[in-house]
Formats: structure tokens, sequence, C-alpha cells
């Protein structure tokens, strides 16, 4: 696990990825080819290139899954790998992506949120010796093993956003039929206004 704090330099790009309005009608995953492919179409897109051009991705992999995640009180998320979520649905074959990132747009107020990883394998109890905690920070980059199970602990007060990113090799299931997928809705396609958004 990597941690970069400070991560953006852009006044201007942090204000809009707080702004609410870069968020409505924000599907649940998306994916895209990348930077060497077509150029970001949304401030998403481009956070995506800033936090993965330096690292040597480019021609070497098939794409980015990203999405976001909210949470207030009394949000949590439990432990999870991140899958290829078309597959498992398929026939509940479990496809994990390696490489990911988690960037913190925003933390008010913060008590709990934390991103918890587990050492051990999904199917084990976690270890309370054997996990990381990391806190959600403002404008923190971390660079991870979205295999490895990991868990958003209970919010007790305040609010975060995070917006998430996974490399594949190969394009997952999840985006057989379109690159915008909502989960409420067994990945089916959905239109996203601001797309093409250019920031």
């Amino acid at each position: 696990m990597m941690i970069i704090d400070g991560f953006l330099k852009q006044k201007e790009m942090i204000s809009t990825l707080k702004n609410n309005k870069t968020w409505i009608d924000f599907p649940s995953l998306n994916w895209w080819e990348g930077w060497w492919k077509s150029e970001p179409r949304n401030i998403m897109e481009l956070l995506i290139k800033m936090i993965w051009s330096t690292r040597g991705v480019e021609n070497k992999i098939a794409g980015f899954e990203y999405w976001s995640n909210y949470g207030k009180k009394p949000y949590y998320l439990d432990w999870h790998a991140d899958k290829d979520e078309g597959l498992f649905i398929k026939n509940k074959n479990f496809t994990m992506a390696t490489v990911g990132s988690i960037y913190y747009i925003e933390s008010n107020n913060l008590d709990g949120g934390y991103l918890e990883i587990s050492n051990l394998p999904l199917n084990v109890r976690a270890d309370p010796l054997k996990i990381e905690r990391v806190q959600a920070v403002e404008n923190r980059l971390i660079i991870m093993n979205p295999s490895k199970p990991h868990r958003v602990t209970e919010i007790i007060s305040g609010e975060r956003r995070a917006f998430l990113t996974n490399i594949w090799f190969k394009k997952p299931m999840t985006f057989e039929k379109s690159e915008n997928v909502s989960r409420s809705s067994n990945l089916g396609a959905v239109h996203w206004p601001n797309k093409f958004s250019k920031y």
C-alpha cells in the first residue's frame, strides 16, 4: 500500500470535485480505456490520468473501472474484495482487480469511516492484529491491492466522499453492454449527461 497526502495541487480542480453538482447522475460503475486511446471526457477521467500516468500503465492494461462512494452516519461498508461484478452475477465466479486507488475528496468533521485492509483471505474472519487502518483525509491518495479484503468502518458523525479506480488487464464483463452501469438495475446501462463535460 502507498499513501500520498496533498496529492492534488490544483485548487480549482479540488473545488470542482467537492461541488455536489459534479456528482449529479454519476453512475454506480464506469469504464474508460485510458488517455492513450481517448482524451479524458470529464474531470473524473482527468483525475485518473493524474493518478496513473506516471506509473507506466499505458498500453499495458485494458482500462480503468471508476466510481465514487459518499457516506454519512450511519454509513459503513462490510468486508469485501473488488471483483468483476458482471461475471459474479452471471456465474458466481470471482475475478478480482489487483491494483487500485482511493482518493479522498472530502472528509468533513468525520468520526469513523476508516479504511481497513485485512491480510487474511475473505473467507477467514479478520484478525485485529493483521488489519491496516487508514484515516480518510481530504486530498489523500491511496494505491492498494483491492483483491485484499477491505471495508469502511461505520461513520459515527460527519461525511466523506471517495473516488475509486481499479486497473483491469482484461475488460470486466461488468461493462459488456455499456461503459456506464447501475448496481441497482443488475448492471443495466445508464445515461450520464455529464460524461462529456470537459474540465
